[in-house]
């Protein structure tokens, strides 16, 4: 559960705190983890048109 709530925090785009005095909500956590699966989804395809384009 840990892991979950505290993504955001890991992530860099909430501040520790900010998750248990209220400035999000459950909504707002949902919302996050939606965002960091297209980053991390976007990173994924700049990694691999990067190692392609350095493939001979």
């Amino acid at each position: 559960m840990n892991e979950f709530v505290y993504a955001p925090v890991m992530a860099g785009i909430w501040q520790q705190h900010q998750v248990w005095d209220g400035t999000y909500t459950l909504d707002d956590l949902l919302d996050a983890h939606e965002m960091l699966e297209v980053r991390y989804e976007n990173e994924r395809r700049a990694y691999e048109a990067a190692e392609r384009r350095q493939q001979p």
